[in-house]
């Protein structure tokens, strides 16, 4: 297991709401959600909109397994979707992986996807959470010197045969960076749940959603949600509860004032050492 060595003066959460109906909140007040940190509630703490911070965004693609959903929908929903949410100060960061990292580019123009990603498939082993983990530790592209917004968008079927390092070390690495985990599943054979289940359990933990798209309509779907989300999102600030100045992982549970009327979705903690 990865131990993180972070002395956490102030923690930094991405936040997303939904009002009952499934639609992104783009007006939140403070005063409509609470925060716990291990239970204890945090009574100062800054919300505001993240929608104005450049956007972070790595498209992190297995091409090891099979999937129902041809590489020319996937190329064409990627290209249009990226073309959607990017702005000029936004950047995107494309790694395909199998055993190892096959392809890592940082690009501007979303047409370089295009020509980027694979024909088809590889086959063969998997290293999911080492190549999650690599991606996460990237400080020239993700470096929070400055004010940004982070996200993961995974294309794999949850499978990993091949991994040094286990899914905690993954999840803990994106908590420690901020960086939210959207993972689309593009398709479903038999004996996949268990690959569902860590997705969906990635994205929760990290901040993000996991989606599952059988054809090309919902993998357009699904991007178009994601897209929303990261412009719809919240930034979280506080400082440590003093009494939980201690090492180790501090769970944190952001939650409405008001259930029916409002839904709001967070990373479920960080990780401080002495």
């Amino acid at each position: 297991m990865v131990r993180f060595h972070k002395r956490v003066s102030e923690v930094q959460m991405t936040v997303v709401a939904e009002d009952a109906g499934g639609r992104p909140r783009r007006d939140l007040s403070a005063t409509e959600i609470t925060v716990k940190e291990d239970g204890q509630e945090v009574e100062q703490f800054i919300l505001r909109p993240a929608s104005d911070l450049p956007l972070r965004v790595g498209i992190v693609v297995d091409v090891s397994g099979s999937t129902a959903v041809s590489w020319d929908q996937v190329r064409r929903s990627l290209v249009s979707s990226v073309q959607q949410l990017l702005r000029p100060e936004d950047e995107v960061l494309l790694v395909t992986f199998d055993r190892k990292i096959e392809l890592e580019r940082a690009i501007r123009d979303p047409m370089e996807l295009e020509g980027l990603l694979p024909v088809q498939e590889n086959g063969g082993l998997t290293a999911l959470y080492d190549s999650l983990y690599h991606t996460c530790d990237q400080p020239d592209f993700f470096a929070d010197a400055k004010p940004r917004h982070a996200a993961l968008i995974l294309f794999s079927d949850g499978e990993d045969n091949l991994s040094l390092r286990g899914m905690h070390d993954t999840v803990a690495r994106a908590q420690q960076a901020n960086i939210a985990i959207y993972a689309v599943s593009m398709h479903r054979r038999k004996g996949a749940d268990f690959g569902a289940g860590v997705l969906e359990s990635i994205a929760a933990d990290t901040g993000g959603r996991a989606f599952v798209a059988k054809n090309g309509r919902q993998l357009s779907e699904a991007l178009t949600d994601i897209n929303d989300e990261l412009r719809s999102a919240y930034q979280l600030n506080f400082r440590p509860l003093p009494s939980n100045q201690r090492p180790g992982f501090h769970r944190v549970e952001v939650g409405p004032r008001q259930a029916h009327q409002l839904r709001v979705r967070a990373r479920t903690g960080y990780h401080a050492d002495p």
